[in-house]
């Protein structure tokens, strides 16, 4: 009986939670509206969806033999901007994330370190390489050069969130033996940390190709120029085109990161989408 009232109770609670939970979201999309003033009729008009319909039927993909040689070599140099940027990034964080793991020094120096991390998070990678394409000029050396900022400074959050969860015994013990900071570096926070770091370090080079196919928006490189001159032509095929080999580079490597991660991903480590 006492089980039967406890079952009951748990079914009245759980319905009262959902009913709850429905009222709330349906309250906040009108008051949404409210204070917006959508129109949402406008939005989902006749003419609008005709718009949409055009869009897919009037269209064709590009078949010219040059235009899909131009594509592929852009996405070719998007792929290059991506790994050398992640490549120089990392070895650049490395130095500022150990400076700004609280275990291994102290508040004079970590936190400084992370203010000038987080004023390097706080600028997005689009408005990284405009700035690289003012001083370097236009073109993929630019590209490099914000996807490396970009990276250290998500990185470096990562890598010294990581450095922290090292339990503090070998660290004290490598201390009280007279181990200076580099070798307490080189023998116990790298090697209790490697697999998050190459699954995080995995992860960044993922994240970065997108992010590499949105600065050439600017002038830096790769396939992001062309999109923005497609766009500007209005060569909707050929806009097309590259969208879709872009969307299947970036699906191909996502799933080959995510299995290599799988290898060596911790699994407390959860991954941050921006």
């Amino acid at each position: 009986m006492i089980s039967d009232k406890n079952n009951n109770k748990m079914k009245i609670i759980k319905s009262t939670f959902i009913s709850s939970s429905f009222l709330f979201i349906l309250i906040t999309i009108l008051t949404i509206i409210a204070i917006l003033d959508i129109d949402f009729f406008r939005i989902f008009s006749q003419g609008k969806f005709k718009g949409i319909q055009n869009l897919f039927t009037t269209y064709s993909l590009e078949r010219s033999v040059k235009v899909n040689q131009t594509i592929i070599y852009a996405l070719f140099e998007t792929l290059q901007i991506a790994l050398i940027g992640t490549y120089f990034g990392v070895i650049f964080s490395f130095p500022f994330s150990i400076l700004a793991a609280s275990n291994l020094n102290s508040k004079l120096v970590y936190i400084p370190i992370r203010i000038v991390l987080s004023g390097i998070r706080t600028i997005p990678s689009l408005i990284w390489g405009l700035l690289a394409v003012i001083a370097f000029g236009l073109g993929p050396r630019a590209g490099v050069i914000a996807i490396i900022f970009y990276t250290i400074g998500y990185i470096s959050k990562f890598q010294y969130e990581t450095f922290e969860g090292i339990k503090t015994d070998s660290i004290e013990a490598l201390s009280a033996i007279g181990a200076t900071k580099l070798q307490i570096t080189r023998y116990v926070v790298f090697p209790e940390t490697a697999n998050e770091l190459i699954s995080q370090i995995i992860f960044m080079f993922e994240y970065n190709i997108r992010s590499s196919s949105i600065i050439g928006f600017v002038g830096a490189g790769g396939i992001g120029f062309l999109l923005a001159l497609y766009l500007d032509y209005f060569r909707i095929g050929a806009l097309s085109t590259a969208l879709i080999y872009l969307l299947i580079i970036v699906v191909v490597i996502d799933f080959i990161g995510s299995s290599v991660r799988k290898q060596f991903q911790d699994p407390n480590f959860e991954e941050i989408n921006f």
